[in-house]
């Protein structure tokens, strides 16, 4: 059976993993889900060109988690493509450690081989028939997230391979997927990936070797447009009678920046936001996290790993918070 929609369920998966996801697959269709996963390509399929768009327009993204997922390169594309567009991640664990760029998503055990129980099909079935989107069902991921029975270690991803990842996606001009890596290497740096943002005090342990290899990454990609160098070059110090690292510092970056326009701009969702045209000197790195952004607080959240993080690039070129 071919799932002729645009809107479904896509599984990323490793193919080592293929007899799990066959009967993931099925159990799924029996509770009338629609899905679709790279099995199902047609022949004379374009397939990059379709994994993006089935990405893009999927309902939302099913991650299989295992060794062979974490040394995917398909699955890393894959995860970082949903969190481009703002798709659901519904991570499942079937071994290993959790995924690096999944670490603060909530996810469902299966190590034991078991499939989604009912609870977790409940959910699937609000994002299928929420025709405004998943806010609805996230909403009630917020409040009461699926637990899962025991817990497991999320991968670790070496700082060297890591970066040399930032600048393999700038070199593609996938300055969204590296955009997204850079925010996940700087949260490992502090121990805050789990968490999936930064407070202020956690910039203190940002390595200034990192720092300087993720700006020498986007500065040399840009010609020096983008990165750390061109951001303090536009905000170098909070606004004079405004604490350092507090709301209108983060305010006043953010405008520099052209995060946002105004002070009473809303700011729209990841996809929204990386995907205009007009990005301004110094947007990038924008040290977003998609993951969060279905829940309330995200915005709080996002100021604060910003503000820890440029508090820390100013004791790195300036020796004081600036």
């Amino acid at each position: 059976m071919v799932e002729d929609r645009e809107s479904s369920f896509f599984i990323s998966y490793a193919h080592a993993d293929a007899a799990y996801v066959a009967r993931l697959a099925d159990h799924l269709r029996r509770s009338t889900l629609p899905l679709w996963f790279d099995a199902e390509l047609r022949w004379g399929s374009r397939f990059t060109q379709e994994i993006r768009r089935r990405v893009a327009h999927a309902l939302g993204v099913i991650v299989v988690m295992s060794p062979a997922a974490a040394a995917s390169e398909w699955v890393e594309r894959e995860i970082l493509e949903g969190q481009r567009h703002d798709r659901e991640l519904l991570p499942i664990l079937l071994g290993g450690e959790r995924l690096f760029l999944l670490a603060s998503s909530h996810w469902f055990d299966a190590r034991d081989g078991a499939l989604p129980g009912e609870r977790e099909l409940r959910q699937l079935r609000g994002l299928r028939d929420d025709s405004h989107g998943s806010l609805r069902a996230a909403e009630a991921t917020e409040t009461h997230p699926t637990p899962a029975p025991t817990t497991a270690p999320a991968a670790h991803v070496p700082v060297d391979l890591a970066v040399e990842k930032v600048r393999a996606y700038l070199a593609e001009g996938r300055i969204d997927h590296a955009d997204i890596l850079t925010t996940s290497l700087l949260l490992e740096a502090v121990g805050r990936l789990d968490s999936g943002w930064m407070r202020r005090s956690d910039g203190r342990d940002l390595p200034f070797d990192l720092l300087r290899s993720i700006d020498d990454a986007w500065s040399g990609s840009s010609r020096g447009v983008h990165g750390f160098g061109a951001q303090l070059s536009l905000h170098r110090r909070h606004p004079e009678g405004a604490p350092a690292g507090r709301q209108r510092d983060f305010s006043a970056l953010a405008r520099a920046l052209g995060w946002t326009g105004g002070r009473h701009d809303s700011t729209p969702r990841y996809g929204a936001f990386v995907g205009r045209a007009d990005h301004r000197a110094g947007f990038f790195p924008t040290l977003r996290n998609p993951q969060l952004e279905r829940h309330q607080s995200w915005y709080d959240q996002w100021m604060e790993t910003a503000m820890a993080v440029h508090l820390q690039l100013r004791r790195w070129r300036w020796g004081g918070q600036g």
